[in-house]
C-alpha cells in the first residue's frame, strides 16, 4: 500500500543504506538525483564514520531521510545510531524493495545498485519512520531472544543425547540438557517479572493471552519484535514483517509449486507463532474454522500450518491494535 506523501517528501537528501553483515553499502541521492556512494564497516567505527561522511555532503539531519531494508539483527545498530543523531530513519520490509525493483525493471543486483535503489524509494515513496523501542521493549526483547536461542540448544542437545551410545557421552548430554533446561526456567520467570512490572508491557500481553493458543511467553516475544501496531497499516503488513505471507511460484504454465512462506522477514517472530497455531488448530475457533476450510480444500498439513501462523498473528496484531480482547466473532474463519 502506498503510504500518504508528507512534509518530509520534501528534504533535500535520501540516503540508501545496504545493509550486510560485515558492511553498509551507502548511496546519497540529492533532489537533482545526483548520488554520491562509499562503504563503512557495519560498527560502531563504522556509525561514527558514516555520520562524518554526510555531514562532509551537507546532508544534515534536518535535511536527509534514511531508508534500509530490515535484515535480521545487522540494521539495528546503526538505525539506533542515525536517530540518536538526529536523522529520521526509515526501516522497510524487503518486499516492499525488492516490489518497487520490480516496478523500476532494475535487473541489476549489487551491493551499490540495491543502495541506489534504496535511496530512490526513499525519496519518493516517503516510508514511515522508524522509531526505536523503550528501554523496557529493549531489555523484554533480550530475554525472550536468549530463551528462543537456549531452546533451540535444547533441541540440539536432546537430538544428540538420542544418537548417543556411549554411556559417559550420554550422561554428558543429559547435564548439558539439564543445565539448559534451567536456564530456560530463570529467563521465563524473568520476562514474566519485566512483563509483569511494566503496565504498558503486562496490558498488551494480557490482551495477547485472551487469544487462545497465545500464553506469556509467546504474547512477551510478539510484544517485543512486532513492536507498536501503529507502525503497520494492516494486519497483513504485520504477517509481512514476520515472513508469513504465501509465496506463489508461477513461470507461464510449465511451473505451478505450491505456495511457500516467504520467510523474509522477522524469523524470531515467525517462528514464536508454529506451536501456538498448532494449539489454536484445535482450541481457537476461530483458526480451528480456517483452519477445517483449508483442509476440505485439499491442503497439505504444512499449507494449513502455514496459513494458520498467518491466522493467528493477523488476530494479535488485531487485539494490540484495538487495545480489546480476543472476540471470536470479529475473526471468522473465512
Amino acid at each position: 500500500m502506498e503510504e500518504a506523501p508528507s512534509s518530509s517528501s520534501n528534504l533535500a537528501f535520501s540516503l540508501g543504506i545496504d545493509v550486510g553483515k560485515a558492511n553498509l553499502e551507502l548511496a546519497l541521492r540529492s533532489k537533482e538525483d545526483i548520488v554520491e556512494r562509499t562503504t563503512v564497516p557495519n560498527d560502531s567505527e563504522g556509525h561514527s564514520t558514516l555520520v562524518d561522511w554526510l555531514s562532509k555532503q551537507g546532508a544534515s539531519p534536518e535535511e536527509t531521510r534514511v531508508c534500509m531494508e530490515a535484515s535480521g539483527d545487522f540494521e539495528e545498530a546503526i538505525a539506533q545510531h542515525l536517530y540518536d543523531n538526529g536523522y529520521r530513519v526509515s526501516v522497510v520490509n524487503p518486499r516492499r524493495i525488492k516490489g518497487y525493483a520490480s516496478s523500476q525493471l532494475q535487473r541489476t543486483k549489487t551491493d551499490a545498485a540495491d543502495a541506489s535503489l534504496i535511496a530512490r524509494f526513499g525519496q519518493r515513496e516517503d516510508p514511515r519512520p522508524w522509531e526505536p523501542a523503550s528501554a523496557a521493549e529493549s531489555r523484554l526483547q533480550e530475554l525472550t531472544r536468549a530463551r528462543q536461542a537456549l531452546q533451540k540448544e535444547k533441541t540440539r542437545t536432546q537430538n544428540r543425547l538420542d544418537e548417543a551410545e556411549d554411556e559417559a557421552v550420554q550422561k554428558a548430554h543429559q547435564n548439558l540438557l539439564d543445565e539448559i533446561k534451567r536456564q530456560i526456567e530463570d529467563l521465563e520467570e524473568e520476562i514474566e517479572e519485566r512483563v509483569e512490572e511494566n503496565s504498558e508491557l503486562n496490558d498488551q500481553c494480557s490482551l495477547l493471552e485472551t487469544i487462545p493458543g497465545v500464553g506469556l511467553q509467546t504474547a512477551a516475544i510478539v510484544v517485543s519484535e512486532l513492536g507498536s501496531p501503529e507502525q503497520f497499516e494492516s494486519a497483513r503488513q504485520a504477517a509481512a514483517y514476520a515472513g508469513l505471507i504465501p509465496r506463489h511460484r508461477k513461470s507461464g504454465t510449465s511451473i505451478r509449486g505450491n505456495p511457500r512462506m516467504s520467510k523474509v522477514g522477522n524469523g524470531r517472530l515467525r517462528r514464536a507463532m508454529y506451536f501456538p497455531a498448532m494449539t489454536a488448530l484445535r482450541f481457537n475457533s476461530a483458526v480451528k474454522a480456517f483452519g477445517d476450510r483449508l483442509k476440505e480444500r485439499g491442503k497439505e498439513k504444512m499449507v494449513v500450518i502455514g496459513a494458520a501462523m498467518r491466522k493467528l498473528l493477523h488476530i494479535c496484531y488485531g487485539v494490540l491494535k484495538s487495545g480489546r480482547p480476543f472476540d471470536p466473532s470479529l475473526h471468522p474463519g473465512t
